[in-house]
Protein backbone atom coordinates (compact mmCIF):
# COMPACT_ATOMS: atom_id res chain seq x y z
CA UNK A 1 0.00 0.00 0.00
CA UNK A 2 1.84 3.33 -1.55
CA UNK A 3 1.33 6.39 0.82
CA UNK A 4 -1.10 8.77 0.36
CA UNK A 5 0.58 12.08 -0.51
CA UNK A 6 -0.92 15.40 0.90
CA UNK A 7 -1.11 18.53 -0.62
CA UNK A 8 2.20 21.05 0.03
CA UNK A 9 0.80 23.97 2.40
CA UNK A 10 -0.06 27.33 0.47
CA UNK A 11 3.53 29.39 0.87
CA UNK A 12 1.95 31.76 3.26
CA UNK A 13 1.31 29.55 6.03
CA UNK A 14 3.29 29.92 8.81
CA UNK A 15 5.03 27.07 10.72
CA UNK A 16 2.27 26.39 13.04
CA UNK A 17 -0.36 26.17 11.01
CA UNK A 18 1.51 23.33 8.72
CA UNK A 19 2.16 21.61 12.26
CA UNK A 20 -1.57 22.34 13.35
CA UNK A 21 -2.63 20.88 9.63
CA UNK A 22 -0.52 17.93 10.31
CA UNK A 23 -2.27 17.03 13.90
CA UNK A 24 -5.78 16.74 11.95
CA UNK A 25 -4.10 14.51 9.59
CA UNK A 26 -3.19 12.01 11.93
CA UNK A 27 -6.29 12.34 13.60
CA UNK A 28 -7.57 11.15 9.97
CA UNK A 29 -4.74 8.39 10.11
CA UNK A 30 -5.88 7.17 13.00
CA UNK A 31 -9.47 6.55 12.42
CA UNK A 32 -9.20 5.56 8.09
CA UNK A 33 -5.78 3.52 8.61
CA UNK A 34 -4.55 4.86 5.77
CA UNK A 35 -0.66 5.98 5.37
CA UNK A 36 -0.23 9.47 4.23
CA UNK A 37 3.03 11.56 3.64
CA UNK A 38 3.60 15.51 3.40
CA UNK A 39 6.78 17.15 1.99
CA UNK A 40 6.78 20.25 2.90
CA UNK A 41 9.35 23.42 3.54
CA UNK A 42 9.41 26.33 5.62
CA UNK A 43 10.68 30.01 5.72
CA UNK A 44 13.64 30.46 7.97
CA UNK A 45 13.08 29.83 11.39
CA UNK A 46 13.39 27.74 14.64
CA UNK A 47 11.46 25.50 15.53
CA UNK A 48 11.43 23.72 18.81
CA UNK A 49 9.80 21.77 21.61
CA UNK A 50 7.14 21.93 24.21
CA UNK A 51 9.64 21.34 26.80
CA UNK A 52 11.66 23.87 25.53
CA UNK A 53 9.07 26.24 26.73
CA UNK A 54 9.70 26.15 29.94
CA UNK A 55 13.07 27.49 29.79
CA UNK A 56 13.62 30.44 32.24
CA UNK A 57 14.10 33.12 29.58
CA UNK A 58 12.12 31.33 26.42
CA UNK A 59 10.23 34.78 25.86
CA UNK A 60 13.28 36.76 26.23
CA UNK A 61 15.03 34.36 23.83
CA UNK A 62 11.91 34.14 21.39
CA UNK A 63 11.78 38.21 21.18
CA UNK A 64 15.76 38.37 20.28
CA UNK A 65 15.97 35.63 17.51
CA UNK A 66 12.98 36.69 15.81
CA UNK A 67 14.68 40.75 15.44
CA UNK A 68 17.61 38.83 13.95
CA UNK A 69 15.49 36.69 11.62
CA UNK A 70 15.21 33.56 13.40
CA UNK A 71 11.47 33.59 14.84
CA UNK A 72 10.71 30.41 16.99
CA UNK A 73 7.61 28.19 17.15
CA UNK A 74 6.61 25.19 18.86
CA UNK A 75 5.74 21.67 17.22
CA UNK A 76 4.46 18.58 19.45
CA UNK A 77 7.20 15.99 18.74
CA UNK A 78 10.29 14.99 20.91
CA UNK A 79 13.66 16.50 20.51
CA UNK A 80 15.90 19.67 20.48
CA UNK A 81 15.58 22.82 18.35
CA UNK A 82 16.32 22.61 15.15
CA UNK A 83 16.66 25.71 11.79
CA UNK A 84 14.16 25.43 8.93
CA UNK A 85 14.37 27.38 6.35
CA UNK A 86 14.90 27.30 2.28
CA UNK A 87 17.81 24.22 1.86
CA UNK A 88 15.73 22.05 3.91
CA UNK A 89 12.97 20.04 2.99
CA UNK A 90 10.73 17.97 5.80
CA UNK A 91 9.08 14.29 5.26
CA UNK A 92 6.34 14.09 7.71
CA UNK A 93 4.83 10.43 7.63
CA UNK A 94 1.57 9.58 9.39
CA UNK A 95 0.58 5.86 9.82
CA UNK A 96 -1.84 3.78 11.79
CA UNK A 97 -0.78 2.36 14.65
CA UNK A 98 0.33 -1.15 14.50
CA UNK A 99 3.24 -1.85 16.97
CA UNK A 100 4.74 -0.43 20.29
CA UNK A 101 8.23 -0.38 18.41
CA UNK A 102 9.39 3.38 18.03
CA UNK A 103 12.04 1.76 15.60
CA UNK A 104 9.60 -0.03 13.37
CA UNK A 105 8.29 3.94 12.46
CA UNK A 106 11.77 5.53 11.76
CA UNK A 107 12.69 2.43 9.84
CA UNK A 108 9.40 3.05 7.24
CA UNK A 109 10.32 6.74 7.58
CA UNK A 110 14.52 6.31 6.56
CA UNK A 111 13.51 3.56 3.71
CA UNK A 112 12.62 6.50 1.19
CA UNK A 113 15.24 8.63 2.25
CA UNK A 114 17.99 6.07 2.69
CA UNK A 115 17.04 5.28 -0.98
CA UNK A 116 17.47 8.41 -2.09
CA UNK A 117 20.80 9.25 -1.07
CA UNK A 118 22.11 5.61 -2.43
CA UNK A 119 20.95 6.70 -5.43
CA UNK A 120 23.33 9.96 -5.68
CA UNK A 121 25.75 7.09 -4.37
CA UNK A 122 25.73 8.10 -0.87
CA UNK A 123 25.86 5.10 1.58
CA UNK A 124 23.85 6.28 4.79
CA UNK A 125 22.75 4.86 7.90
CA UNK A 126 21.13 5.42 10.82
CA UNK A 127 23.64 6.60 13.88
CA UNK A 128 24.26 8.62 16.70
CA UNK A 129 25.91 12.26 16.11
CA UNK A 130 27.43 13.68 19.34
CA UNK A 131 27.42 17.65 19.17
CA UNK A 132 24.26 17.70 17.02
CA UNK A 133 21.36 19.24 17.33
CA UNK A 134 18.25 16.84 18.13
CA UNK A 135 20.95 13.96 17.81
CA UNK A 136 19.36 10.56 18.13
CA UNK A 137 19.20 7.12 17.62
CA UNK A 138 17.37 7.33 13.70
CA UNK A 139 19.62 10.04 12.44
CA UNK A 140 20.37 9.55 8.83
CA UNK A 141 24.43 9.63 8.54
CA UNK A 142 26.58 10.16 5.92
CA UNK A 143 30.47 10.28 6.19
CA UNK A 144 29.94 10.75 9.70
CA UNK A 145 27.92 13.42 9.19
CA UNK A 146 24.30 13.75 10.07
CA UNK A 147 22.02 14.99 7.04
CA UNK A 148 18.73 14.34 8.66
CA UNK A 149 17.24 14.58 12.08
CA UNK A 150 13.79 12.24 12.90
CA UNK A 151 11.26 12.50 15.50
CA UNK A 152 7.78 10.82 16.55
CA UNK A 153 4.46 12.10 17.96
CA UNK A 154 1.74 8.93 19.11
CA UNK A 155 -1.39 9.66 19.24
CA UNK A 156 -3.27 7.64 22.04
CA UNK A 157 -5.58 5.03 21.06
CA UNK A 158 -9.12 6.13 21.60
CA UNK A 159 -12.57 4.39 21.70
CA UNK A 160 -12.81 4.51 18.16
CA UNK A 161 -9.32 4.24 16.72
CA UNK A 162 -6.01 2.13 17.44
CA UNK A 163 -4.14 5.34 17.16
CA UNK A 164 -1.73 6.45 15.27
CA UNK A 165 1.90 7.69 14.41
CA UNK A 166 3.46 10.67 13.35
CA UNK A 167 7.31 10.73 11.98
CA UNK A 168 9.37 13.31 11.22
CA UNK A 169 12.38 13.84 9.15
CA UNK A 170 14.13 17.22 8.31
CA UNK A 171 16.62 16.63 5.27
CA UNK A 172 19.51 19.17 4.84
CA UNK A 173 19.40 19.22 0.94
CA UNK A 174 21.16 22.34 0.83
CA UNK A 175 22.71 25.76 2.58
CA UNK A 176 24.39 26.92 5.63
CA UNK A 177 24.00 24.21 7.79
CA UNK A 178 26.76 25.34 10.46
CA UNK A 179 24.64 28.61 10.37
CA UNK A 180 21.52 26.37 11.49
CA UNK A 181 23.34 24.76 14.39
CA UNK A 182 24.99 28.21 15.51
CA UNK A 183 21.54 29.58 15.98
CA UNK A 184 19.56 26.39 17.19
CA UNK A 185 22.47 26.99 20.33
CA UNK A 186 21.90 30.40 20.42
CA UNK A 187 18.33 29.68 21.43
CA UNK A 188 19.72 27.59 24.57
CA UNK A 189 21.87 30.34 25.39
CA UNK A 190 19.32 32.80 24.99
CA UNK A 191 16.45 30.96 26.79
CA UNK A 192 18.88 30.12 29.59
CA UNK A 193 19.40 26.38 28.59
CA UNK A 194 22.12 24.01 28.72
CA UNK A 195 21.85 22.11 25.35
CA UNK A 196 25.02 23.46 22.59
CA UNK A 197 25.40 22.26 19.16
CA UNK A 198 28.94 21.86 17.34
CA UNK A 199 29.62 23.41 13.80
CA UNK A 200 30.72 20.13 11.51
CA UNK A 201 28.59 17.72 12.82
CA UNK A 202 26.02 17.98 9.98
CA UNK A 203 25.79 17.98 6.60
CA UNK A 204 23.94 18.71 3.48
CA UNK A 205 23.43 16.91 0.44
CA UNK A 206 24.54 19.22 -1.56
CA UNK A 207 27.50 19.33 -0.17
CA UNK A 208 27.96 15.28 -0.23
CA UNK A 209 27.43 15.34 -3.67
CA UNK A 210 29.40 18.57 -4.49
CA UNK A 211 26.87 20.34 -6.44
CA UNK A 212 27.06 23.06 -8.40
CA UNK A 213 23.30 24.46 -9.02
CA UNK A 214 21.43 26.10 -6.94
CA UNK A 215 20.09 24.82 -3.98
CA UNK A 216 16.58 25.51 -4.84
CA UNK A 217 16.67 23.18 -8.42
CA UNK A 218 18.17 20.33 -5.89
CA UNK A 219 15.56 20.44 -3.42
CA UNK A 220 13.16 20.64 -6.49
CA UNK A 221 14.55 17.46 -7.86
CA UNK A 222 15.15 16.04 -4.32
CA UNK A 223 11.20 16.77 -3.78
CA UNK A 224 9.69 15.19 -7.16
CA UNK A 225 12.08 11.73 -6.25
CA UNK A 226 10.85 11.48 -2.60
CA UNK A 227 7.32 12.04 -4.41
CA UNK A 228 7.68 8.86 -6.58
CA UNK A 229 9.32 7.09 -4.19
CA UNK A 230 6.58 7.70 -1.59
CA UNK A 231 4.14 6.80 -3.89
CA UNK A 232 5.68 3.47 -4.74
CA UNK A 233 6.38 2.67 -1.50
CA UNK A 234 4.73 -0.54 0.25
CA UNK A 235 4.43 -1.10 4.07
CA UNK A 236 6.04 -4.23 5.35
CA UNK A 237 4.23 -6.24 7.40
CA UNK A 238 4.92 -4.84 11.12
Amino acid sequence: MPYTLLPSPPASHTPDQILTQEQQWLRECAHDGRARAHLWQGPQCLIVTRKDVRLPRYQAACERLAAEGWPVHVRDSGGTAVPHGAGILNLSIMLPRTTTDLGHYYQLLGAPLLALLGEYGLEGGYDFVPGSFCDGQYNLVIEGRKVTGTAQRWLAPGQTHRGAVLAQAMLLVAGDVDEGTRMASRFYELAGGELRFLPGTSTTLAHAIRWQGSGTELVNKVRARLESLLSEEPLPSP
